[in-house]
């Protein structure tokens, strides 16, 4: 396998989401905050998400539902998927796994912490 640095995402939420844009692009996105409070339970402090203000459906936004869906450290919401970064915000790589000819990429790899060392095997499936 090849790596080759493809670029680096930039992270403001300590999490990032991953999703083809198409899916979201028609998504009210409303103000674009986490509407939420906190509320004091007998389990501890937790966070109800609030419908979105500015949005007529009563809905929270799209924001709101992938802070929601990644309460657990990582989901799939909203056709995409949602991940909390090692160490919140800040700016990670992000690499090309390719294969040995280097022509074909075969998938992404984000190191959140910078200490792994990525070793990947490449099974030829020609039934594609």
């Amino acid at each position: 396998m090849i790596l080759k640095k493809l670029g680096s995402i930039g992270v403001d939420s300590g999490q990032v989401f991953i999703t083809d844009p198409c899916y979201i692009k028609h998504t009210e996105q409303g103000n674009g905050e986490w509407n939420m409070e906190w509320l004091e339970t007998d389990e501890g402090r937790k966070v109800k998400t609030l419908p979105d203000p500015t949005l007529e459906n009563g809905e929270p936004n799209f924001y709101s539902k992938v802070c929601e869906a990644n309460r657990n450290g990582f989901a799939e919401v909203e056709l995409g998927v949602v991940t909390s970064t090692t160490h919140g915000d800040g700016e990670y790589n992000v690499m090309g796994i390719f294969d040995e000819e280097d022509d074909i990429m075969l998938g992404i790899f984000i190191d959140f912490d910078g200490r792994l060392e990525a070793t990947f095997e490449y099974e030829d499936n020609s039934e594609w």
